[in-house]
C-alpha cells in the first residue's frame, strides 16, 4: 500500500529516471545470458555431421542418441561403421572428423583436450592458434601429436603402425615404445608424412621416425576428400605446402570417382590397431630417407674420342668454307660433348653467363621455429616436490638428443639435480 502510494507520489522525472534504471538491469541481465551462452557453445564439444552408421558412448559404457549438435562428455567415445562417417566440433575453432571403422575417445579438462584414436582414421582442422594456456593432443598407441594451430590426417598405415600426415602448420611428435619406455621427438610440417617405427630386441633406438616429403596425388582419398570440401582450407593447404591447388582438386576428384565406380570398396581402407597391442616391425625394416638422384657421371676423355673429335671439328671447319656467309645452325645438338671450344662456343658461353638468372617465385611466409620449451620437473636431493608443483620450461635448440640437452641445462641450474620431462615440447617461433 504504502509503495503504491509512493509510485503515485513521484514526480513524472523520478518515474522516468526509475523506468530507465530498470531497463538497464534487464538489457543487462539479458546480456550476460546471451554472452554465456555463445561461451556455452563455443567450448562445447558436440556433433556436427553424421553419415551412415555411427554410434556414441558414454563414460559409463552406455550409448548416446546420434541426434545433430548432441554434447560430448569428457570421457565419451565415437564409433563408425564400415559406412559411417562424423564431424565433432570441440569448439569453435577446431573439428574433427572421423572415417569408417574408426573409434575415438575424447577427454576434456579445463582447456586441456584429448583425443585418442584407438581404431581407424581421423582427419583434424584448427583455424586459429591456441592460446598460450591450451592444449590439445591427439594420441595413438604409441604417438601424441601436439596441436597448435593446423591439419592433418592420423591413421594406422597397412602394418598398423602409427602415422600422420600434415598439410599445412608444425606438429610436435612424441613417440614412446611400452616395452623399452624410451621417447622420441619429432617435428613434422606441411607437406609431411611420419610413421612411428618400434623394436623390442633392443633398448637405444628402439623408437625410429620415418618422415617422408608428399605431394597432392600422394594424399589418400579421405583427406583429399575433406581438404576439398573446404575453400578456405584448401587455399591455406596450398599456400604453406605450395601445391597446385588445381592438382589437388583433380587428385580428389580422381579419388571420389574410383571410389564411386566401385561402391563395394571402402574409401581408404584402415586396419585396426588396439593401444595395447603395437605392431612391430622386424629388424629389416629400417626408416631410410627418400633417396636423391645422382647426377649421371661426365664420360672419360679417351685417345679415340680425342681423334673423333679432332676429325669433326676438321669436317667443320670444312663445311664453315664452303657455306654461306650466314650459316643456318643445325637444330639437333651434337650429343658428344667436345672438350676444345670453338670461338662460337666461347661467345655463346659468354652471352649466357651474362644473361640475368630468373627470379624464383616468392615463397609462402612462414614462422621460423628457432628453439623448444621443455616442461620438466627437477628433484633436488634433499628438497620435496610435490605433484601439484608446476613445472620448470627449459630451452633447448634442437629435439635431438633431447634428455641429454636437457640434462646439461638442469645441471646448470641445479648441479646433482634429476629431472623428468613431463610434458611435450613446445616450439619457439622467430618474432
Amino acid at each position: 500500500m504504502g509503495f503504491s502510494f509512493n509510485i503515485r507520489k513521484m514526480t513524472l522525472g523520478m518515474k522516468i529516471i526509475y523506468s530507465v534504471v530498470a531497463l538497464g538491469i534487464v538489457a543487462a541481465i539479458v546480456i550476460a545470458i546471451v554472452m554465456s551462452r555463445n561461451g556455452y557453445l563455443a567450448n562445447t564439444m558436440r556433433l556436427l555431421r553424421v553419415e551412415g552408421t555411427v554410434n556414441i558412448e558414454n563414460g559409463d559404457g552406455g550409448t548416446k542418441p546420434v541426434i545433430d549438435n548432441i554434447r560430448f562428455q569428457s570421457g565419451d567415445a565415437l564409433n563408425t561403421g564400415a559406412d559411417g562417417l562424423a564431424s565433432v566440433g570441440l569448439d569453435d575453432s577446431k573439428i574433427v572428423t572421423l572415417q569408417n571403422d574408426s573409434r575415438a575417445e575424447f577427454t576434456k579438462s579445463g582447456k586441456r583436450l584429448e583425443l585418442k584414436l584407438t581404431k581407424g582414421a581421423l582427419f583434424f582442422n584448427v583455424t586459429e592458434k591456441l592460446s598460450e594456456d591450451e592444449t590439445f593432443e591427439i594420441k595413438t598407441s604409441t604417438m601424441t601429436a601436439g596441436i597448435r594451430g593446423t591439419s592433418g590426417y592420423v591413421y594406422y598405415d597397412d602394418e598398423g603402425r602409427d602415422s600422420l600426415v600434415i598439410t599445412d602448420g608444425v606438429v610436435i611428435v612424441t613417440a614412446i615404445n611400452p616395452e623399452t619406455g624410451e621417447r622420441k621427438y619429432a617435428e613434422v610440417r606441411g607437406g609431411q608424412s611420419i610413421t612411428v617405427y618400434l623394436y623390442s630386441d633392443r633398448t637405444k633406438d628402439s623408437v625410429e621416425f620415418s618422415i617422408t616429403d608428399v605431394k597432392e596425388n600422394d594424399l589418400p582419398e579421405f583427406p583429399l576428400q575433406m581438404i576439398s570440401e573446404n575453400e578456405e582450407l584448401i587455399n591455406r593447404v596450398c599456400e604453406y605446402t605450395g601445391w597446385d591447388k588445381e592438382a589437388l582438386k583433380a587428385a580428389a576428384s580422381a579419388a571420389l570417382a574410383a571410389v564411386t565406380a566401385n561402391p563395394d570398396v571402402t574409401a581408404t581402407p584402415v586396419p585396426t590397431s588396439n593401444a595395447t597391442a603395437t605392431p612391430k616391425p622386424t629388424n629389416t625394416v629400417t626408416p631410410t630417407p627418400s633417396s636423391t638422384p645422382s647426377p649421371t657421371p661426365e664420360p672419360e676423355e679417351t685417345e679415340e674420342t680425342e681423334e673423333t673429335e679432332e676429325t669433326e671439328e676438321t669436317k667443320a671447319t670444312e663445311t664453315e668454307a664452303t657455306a654461306t656467309a650466314t650459316p643456318t645452325p643445325t637444330q639437333t645438338p651434337v650429343a658428344t660433348p667436345t672438350t676444345k671450344p670453338t670461338e662460337e662456343s666461347k661467345e655463346t658461353e659468354e652471352s649466357q653467363e651474362t644473361e640475368p638468372s630468373p627470379i624464383p617465385e616468392p615463397t609462402p611466409e612462414e614462422r621460423v621455429i628457432v628453439g623448444y620449451n621443455v616442461p620438466v620437473k627437477i628433484f633436488v636431493p634433499g628438497e620435496t616436490t610435490g605433484p601439484d608443483d608446476e613445472p620448470t620450461w627449459i630451452r633447448v635448440d634442437s629435439l635431438d638428443n633431447l634428455e641429454a640437452n636437457v640434462g646439461d641445462a638442469v645441471a646448470q641450474i641445479s648441479p646433482g639435480a634429476s629431472f623428468t620431462i613431463v610434458g611435450d615440447p613446445e616450439p619457439i617461433y622467430d618474432e
